[in-house]
């Protein structure tokens, strides 16, 4: 009889295993992170964000003109998750995520901020973009150093010829 029980009880467990595994599939995908914003990064890592609010990427929307903010090739390299999916659309729409923020490098953080401390590097994007997708040859040396864009340059050339006239 209580040999009976016993397998009873091992096949009940066996099927309850199985219902519960059903719940909880080996090898899904995380759902997918959502951009933050820096507001929400600084809440932990205040120190980085005092280094990010020093550097150019904390203003990078700036540095574009109006008619610059208006095409995609230009934005897509001065704001965070351009884009992407809960990214950067429009100052109107989404200006908490203008700028060069954390999430431009290291990817959305919901999942980061979500995940038990044990976890936290392994919902970040570590290896983080390529800087080459922004910092590249095409963009001018003097605006390495601080200047301008060839295609500014040749603008305020031009403005100079007509002031001349």
């Amino acid at each position: 009889m209580k040999t009976k029980s016993l397998l009873v009880c091992v096949a009940l467990l066996g099927v309850a295993g199985l219902v519960v595994a059903q719940d909880a599939p080996i090898g899904t995908k995380p759902a997918e992170a959502t951009y933050l914003g820096v507001a929400k990064c600084k809440m932990c890592h205040a120190k980085q964000h005092a280094t990010w609010l020093k550097m150019k990427h904390s203003t990078a929307i700036t540095a574009l003109s109006a008619e610059e903010q208006k095409k995609p090739e230009c934005v897509k390299c001065h704001v965070t998750g351009y884009g992407m999916t809960g990214g950067f659309e429009s100052m109107e729409k989404t200006p908490e995520l203008a700028n060069v923020q954390c999430e431009a490098c290291h990817g959305a953080g919901s999942n980061h901020m979500k995940a038990p401390m044990a976890e936290k590097k392994k919902t970040i994007n570590g290896a983080g973009r390529d800087c080459r997708d922004c910092h590249s040859p095409h963009v001018d040396v003097n605006r390495k150093k601080g200047g301008e864009t060839e295609e500014k340059t040749e603008e305020k050339t031009e403005e100079k010829k007509e002031e001349a006239k």
